[in-house]
């Protein structure tokens, strides 16, 4: 049994693909590739690449949104991906998601508590009551005020958004949260407020972080370790200082080239 808080081991994931002639097999998209990875209690782990690396691919998976072709995802020691439907429900609350589009992710026509409470109601366990302390706690921890909770999205900046769809994310007290693009939606001084506010969540919690991102200077200031995707394989991973310092392989070099690093 693995102790750390999430443990992937040789994961792949391929889609078919259309066909293309009649007597010929449907071509086949390989999205992630034998990935090997974990993440301990307290920990970010940035995962970069470009589009199409297989980032959102690999974040899906960990959040057993879908199953890998083979391999095993192992979270707080158990096989997400063995555990009966009920039985991942409940497990949910212990890992939850950031979107890239906050907006998008929020109900326009709910208010943003009741958005924010939608997790706990899915997991069934809370009176009225207590999820209605629980979302003014989640607000106020993501440094919004207890009666924000009462106003709809669309009241709300893009920075406050994304605060709303963190605070639906922690609000069941996960150990892991898998931040996809959280803050690539966001102009620079904002994700800068949101990027603090993940490390400070993270000190206060002792949240593990899955950070996906395409911006290697977001993931020099916030991740502890790194790993970089290219078609699904990981070419390289290790401590976040020293894969950019020193990078390995040409394609992390490309990146930061790029990225005027």
């Amino acid at each position: 049994m693995s102790n750390h808080l999430l443990s992937v081991t040789d994961v792949s994931r391929h889609y078919r693909l259309p066909k293309q002639a009649l007597f010929k097999p449907a071509p086949v998209q390989i999205a992630v590739q034998n990935a090997s990875f974990h993440i301990d209690r307290g920990e970010t782990l940035g995962v970069v690449g470009e589009s199409g690396s297989g980032k959102s691919t690999l974040a899906k998976m960990v959040m057993a949104f879908e199953r890998p072709d083979t391999g095993q995802i192992l979270f707080q020691g158990q096989d997400i991906n063995l555990m009966p439907a009920s039985e991942l429900r409940l497990a949910r609350q212990d890992f939850q998601m950031v979107f890239q589009d906050p907006y998008g992710s929020l109900n326009p026509r709910r208010t943003v508590g009741w958005s924010i409470a939608e997790p706990m109601r899915a997991i069934g366990k809370a009176t009225p009551a207590q999820m209605a302390k629980r979302v003014d706690e989640a607000l106020e921890q993501v440094g919004l005020r207890a009666n924000h909770g009462d106003k709809y999205p669309h009241e709300f900046s893009g920075g406050q958004r994304q605060r709303i769809a963190i605070a639906r994310a922690i609000i069941t007290r996960p150990a892991l949260l898998v931040a996809d693009e959280a803050v690539s939606a966001l102009d620079v001084s904002v994700q800068a407020q949101i990027l603090n506010l993940l490390m400070d969540l993270q000190d206060n919690l002792g949240l593990g972080i899955l950070f996906i991102s395409h911006d290697l200077a977001v993931v020099a200031n916030i991740c502890d370790r790194i790993l970089v995707l290219q078609k699904g394989q990981i070419l390289e991973t290790g401590k976040t200082a020293e894969v950019l310092g020193n990078p390995e392989h040409d394609y992390t070099r490309s990146l930061l080239t790029a990225a005027g690093a």
